[in-house]
């Protein structure tokens, strides 16, 4: 009997030991890795809205009609967030599953958890009535992002009083869906492809031009709503203080805006150089510029466009290159799942815990300097602090 008993113990001992085993394996596959918590004095509120794009293209060639309108994500100031719904990191979509499998090629079950990781953002909280108003940071996404994956850096600015405004355009983006229910998926090469025109520089300029018009559409929706008594963000707003923050082929359109609007702050982060000429690259690198690069981005196409500028065509301006670190690891693909590491996809320097949270930083030091007069000395000490980090001006 006593032997049984035995045997009967260490079979659920085993049986224990295999489902807890299951449990870690399947946590550390689908981790809950929520956001870092933002520094700033403020909570965070969370909108969306839906922006007339009033100019869409037609290509017929791949049966591709634009969207009339752009979806816009915020996240700014709050104070009193009680009683609000804290926002999950990806939204409980299937489409935005499917959108990510789109984009990807691995199966949505991956993705499928992503609306539980919890955010630091209150989706509909009333805005702060401090008496100062915000800066504008317009995020401009790289290809076949999403806005959410910049929630991190979202959640610190707005946290330290600036309006934050993710911009979303259907086909650029990996999928946008609208209160109508159409549905837009990532056109990747398809779109380059039906383009009407001869090479894929001019390809790549008309697109980039085409995509920065949604600045100036975004920023004509944002002044209409900070000049709107009813609005709940009626003066809220600096609509003189607006920066850009470019990632990839955002940070194309970012430079392209930049060439008709010269003194507006950038922070680009691995941009998308080709297709622009030298002449236009040194116009545009003259307005204040951080420019973030990964190891990955640097030693390509950027670095050989940007060793052809001369030293002194542009203004004082920083240039942050972060070694062990991959273009994609701009848009929070680590948080994702470790698995990104394993494939090769994520870069070693993200593996830190800190990592972002130092790069959210580095932006933040960067915008403090232009939009609040604020010395930067910390960004300098931020770089000396962390081993990846290598700042120089140029």
């Amino acid at each position: 009997m006593v032997l049984k008993l035995k045997v009967g113990y260490s079979n659920v001992y085993a049986i224990l030991g295999i489902l807890l085993g299951t449990l870690a394996f399947l946590n550390y596959l689908f981790p809950l890795n929520h956001m870092p918590f933002p520094s700033g004095p403020h909570s965070v509120g969370f909108r969306s809205f839906e922006v007339t794009n009033p100019e869409p293209i037609g290509l017929s060639g791949i049966s591709y009609s634009d969207s009339a309108k752009i979806r816009l994500d915020i996240w700014y100031p709050a104070d009193e967030v009680s009683g609000y719904e804290r926002k999950g990191w990806i939204n409980n979509d299937p489409i935005v599953f499917e959108g990510f499998e789109i984009m990807t090629g691995y199966p949505k079950d991956l993705f499928e958890h992503l609306y539980r990781v919890r955010t630091n953002s209150f989706t509909g909280a009333p805005s702060s009535m401090d008496s100062s108003s915000w800066p504008v940071v317009i995020l401009l996404l790289g290809w076949s992002s999403i806005s959410e994956l910049h929630t991190s850096l979202a959640e610190s600015l707005a946290s330290s009083g600036y309006l934050v405004a993710g911009i979303e355009h259907p086909g650029a983006c990996a999928v946008v869906t609208f209160s109508d229910n159409s549905v837009y998926y990532f056109l990747g090469n398809d779109l380059l492809d039906g383009l009407p025109l001869d090479t894929r520089e001019n390809k790549l300029r008309f697109l980039f031009e085409y995509l920065s018009r949604d600045i100036d559409y975004v920023i004509e929706f944002l002044k209409e709503m900070n000049e709107d008594p009813s609005s709940d963000f009626y003066e809220r707003l600096n609509m003189e203080g607006i920066g850009l923050y470019g990632h990839s082929g955002g940070g194309s359109v970012a430079i392209r805006y930049a060439l008709s609007n010269k003194e507006v702050p950038m922070v680009l982060a691995d941009p998308t150089l080709e297709g622009f000429t030298i002449q236009e690259l040194v116009s545009a690198l003259s307005n204040p510029v951080l420019l973030m690069a990964s190891s990955e981005w640097e030693s390509g196409v950027n670095g050989e466009f940007l060793s052809l500028i001369p030293e002194d065509s542009v203004k004082l301006n920083y240039n942050l290159h972060i070694s062990g670190m991959r273009h994609v690891d701009f848009a929070m693909v680590r948080n994702l799942s470790p698995l990104t590491y394993f494939f090769g996809e994520t870069g070693r320097f993200m593996n830190k815990k800190d990592a972002m949270n130092y790069l959210d930083s580095a932006v933040k030091f960067f915008f403090d300097s232009i939009f609040f007069g604020r010395s930067i000395e910390p960004l300098f000490k931020l770089s000396d602090s962390v081993p990846e980090f290598s700042l120089s001006e140029y």
